[in-house]
């Protein structure tokens, strides 16, 4: 894969293999690297992943070597993955930036090496009011809006051009089909082919990383009822088993009450073209369901919510004409203020009636929390907040999280599919519920994840995850439906070591972080929701906010002192995604360059800037920012000195951050442009009350003499640094190299 300006991307592939059934998938995510420099290579590579999954392995090989990751708390991961990248040993980490957003760091890849780095994905299935079950695996990072919020800021690397990445899959579903029925992909032009216990869904001619990965298949209608499916894991946890409660309620009539909908549209500037064009489809069709005993309210918001009536109103013919027109008539630009225009849409109404909100958005904002607090804090008793989520890259964890907190549903649409589909899942969502104040009790059950149980709907099924008893009980679920209690009783058998799907533990788990991620954004007592979510984390070996993967090396793969390369993989801009509606308060910045340079990793020779104004990019995350929060940040000085004579030769200015400490020794790494690397010459240190030092220079832990190309980075180990340093700066060949230092600590 070639840059358009003649640089190769590390990433050349990437592999899905998986297997489905009941309701839940395990999937192996497999991604191939490949060095094509001269020098050692540090990847970083922000990992698109199921909102709905749990990260339940990690490994990667290198040459004839497997090294198997573990996890471990954030801040000792970051310190194990330092150590071994100044060491030389071949190092990954994984830690989450979002429930769907990973960042992927690979540092001390040899030149010419191929490395493939193995994530094993455990994920729960989307069932659809069609009789489908629904396996969606995202492909890309979208840009997201962040506006004014500095803490929600996601920078995304966005390429130029098509990056040439593809992807294949192969999905074995190993449910029943539905007799007559065929599986299908709305996404792309899977292959099917059919088994005697297996359907296998092929995708081998490799797609682009544009869009989510969607295959749906229908299965028999399941009996009302309740179904468990049973593990128990070896070694670490058989203490307990774990189990996955397939809960079917009832077939019960339901009166049809007035609903008092309320629509929000999101009309910022990641919706425009086929995104709002799609949007608009699925409201106009919406519209055309409801009738005069229904209420009506149109909300559209950017920058700021805007109304199509003061009040709402009856939804007759004449209205829904007018708000047709209305909807058809929106269009798409500036930034994504989501949590004003909640507010705005919670405004309750009738007691009476079933007050549903229907958010429609492609997610793309970094202040999810900011969303789901909002919901949790001010949702009105007896209404509802759906979401529906449009585009082919839609970020679920906003979607999926104000559902939950909406006690609604999720809807997923892409561009191109069957609008009246959509339409009729909406309705399913919005229909009466036939079951609720369903509570799971017994003495064969220890806990329940999530903590409570949505409302559910007619003929579709909900998965609960459960914690068991190992020597097994009896299981009470209870509900009430229009008819009065509904009950049902099950006698679970002990359940024998190593027996079942390690799964159902790393999905019980991954509940469990979900309902604490709840409580904090509710604004609970974090440092105790903290400390629960790391232990979940530790004990079931899961990714979480608190928790990463990291993967080591036993032995060095390259000389500690040899000069790298650093390199991030950008993302595709989503299908059907507008660049010209992102560049106002988003993290996308579209540069010609395939390759775009990541503040956090990728630190390219800046233009000079007046003295002051220089940018501050922050340590990387698996370097300088969990060893030391407020670590030394290396900045670009300005391009000439106060006061220097016109003839002097302007200094230089050089991207560079502070690492670590090593051995008792400070760590900076530089981006060097010169062409010859000399660490033995003088270095100087500027402090802040102005007094100027030297600085001792570690030269044989450095990195060593060599030429270098642009691009090229090289490490400086320095004796006692003080904290003091504002500058470094050294000269060679008659020439003056400045960097910036900002204080540690």
């Amino acid at each position: 894969m070639v840059s358009v300006d003649g640089r190769q991307l590390p990433l050349t592939a990437v592999a899905l293999k998986a297997e489905a059934q009941g309701g839940i998938s395990r999937v192996t995510l497999t991604q191939h690297f490949e060095n094509p420099y001269e020098e050692p290579l540090q990847v970083s590579y922000q990992v698109p992943l199921p909102e709905d999954g749990v990260v339940a392995g990690y490994a990667f090989r290198i040459g004839e070597h497997r090294i198997v990751g573990e996890v471990d708390r954030v801040q000792a991961a970051n310190e194990r993955f330092t150590q071994a990248l100044l060491s030389g040993r071949a190092a990954a980490l994984l830690t989450q930036q979002r429930p769907h957003l990973f960042t992927q760091e690979l540092v001390n890849v040899p030149p010419g090496q191929h490395v493939t780095v193995e994530l094993t994905v455990d994920q729960r299935l989307r069932w659809l009011s069609e009789g489908l079950w629904e396996w969606r695996f995202p492909t890309v990072v979208a840009p997201h809006y962040s506006g004014t919020k500095k803490e929600s800021h996601i920078p995304v690397s966005v390429a130029g051009s098509p990056t040439g990445i593809r992807a294949t899959l192969e999905l074995s579903i190993r449910d029943v089909l539905a007799e007559g029925r065929r599986p299908e992909a709305p996404s792309h032009p899977v292959r099917f082919e059919r088994g005697v216990s297996r359907t296998v869904a092929v995708l081998d001619e490799g797609v682009p990383l544009d869009r989510d990965l969607v295959v749906r298949w229908p299965v028999a209608t399941p009996e009302p009822g309740v179904h468990l499916h049973r593990a128990r894991l070896k070694g670490r946890l058989e203490e307990s088993a774990y189990g996955l409660l397939t809960l079917v309620p009832p077939s019960v009539e339901t009166a049809r009450l007035p609903r008092d909908l309320v629509v929000l549209m999101d009309v910022s500037g990641s919706m425009r073209g086929p995104p709002l064009e799609h949007a608009q489809r699925v409201v106009a069709s919406l519209i055309d369901t409801l009738e005069p005993r229904d209420s009506l309210e149109l909300l559209a918001f950017s920058d700021a919510p805007h109304r199509w009536k003061e009040k709402p109103v009856s939804a007759d013919a004449a209205a829904r004409r007018e708000a047709l027109a209305w909807v058809m008539g929106l269009s798409a630009s500036g930034g994504t203020e989501m949590r004003t225009a909640i507010r705005e849409a919670l405004r309750p109404l009738r007691p009476a009636s079933q007050r549903q909100v229907l958010l429609i958005t492609d997610g793309q904002i970094g202040f999810e929390k900011e969303v789901v607090q909002e919901l949790i804090e001010h949702l009105p008793s007896g209404t509802r907040l759906h979401t529906v989520g449009v585009g082919s890259a839609v970020n679920r964890s906003l979607t999926h999280a104000a559902a939950r907190a909406g006690r609604g549903a999720e809807v997923l649409t892409g561009q191109g599919e069957d609008v009246e589909r959509c339409t009729a899942r909406l309705i399913a969502a919005t229909r009466a519920p036939v079951l609720v104040d369903v509570t799971v009790q017994g003495d064969a059950v220890e806990d329940t994840a999530p903590a409570s149980v949505t409302d559910l709907m007619a003929g579709a099924p909900a998965l609960l995850s459960l914690k068991l008893r190992a020597d097994g009980g009896r299981l009470l679920v209870k509900g009430v439906t229009p008819n009065g209690p509904w009950e049902r009783v099950l006698t679970v058998p002990p359940t024998n070591t190593g027996e079942g799907s390690p799964s159902l533990a790393t999905l019980y788990a991954r509940e469990k972080v979900e309902d604490l991620s709840m409580r904090r954004a509710g604004r609970a007592l974090s440092q105790e929701l903290n400390q629960q979510m790391e232990q979940l984390g530790l004990a079931y070996q899961i990714a979480t906010p608190l928790t990463a993967w990291v993967a080591v090396s036993d032995e060095p793969t390259v000389a500690p002192t040899a000069p790298t390369r650093h390199a991030t993989v950008p993302q595709a801009l989503p299908h059907g995604m507008s660049a010209s509606g992102l560049e106002r308060g988003s993290t996308f910045a579209p540069q010609g360059a395939t390759l775009m340079s990541r503040p956090l990793v990728m630190m390219r020779r800046a233009t000079p800037t007046p003295p002051g104004n220089a940018a501050s990019p922050r340590p990387p995350p698996f370097l300088g920012r969990a060893l030391s929060p407020r670590g030394p940040r290396l900045e670009p000085e300005a391009n000439r000195k106060r006061g220097a004579s016109p003839s002097e030769p302007a200094p230089v200015p050089l991207r560079g951050r502070w690492l670590a400490s090593a051995d008792g020794l400070d760590v900076v790494e530089i981006q060097c442009d010169t062409q010859l690397w000399e660490p033995g010459v003088p270095f100087h240190a500027q402090l802040g009350d102005g007094t100027r030092v030297t600085l001792n220079v570690d030269t044989a832990k450095s990195t060593r003499r060599t030429r270098v190309t642009r691009g090229i980075w090289v490490r400086l180990y320095f004796q006692a640094l003080p904290r003091e340093v504002v500058r470094l700066w050294w000269s060679f060949d008659g020439v003056t190299y400045i960097v910036r230092v900002q204080g540690r600590g």
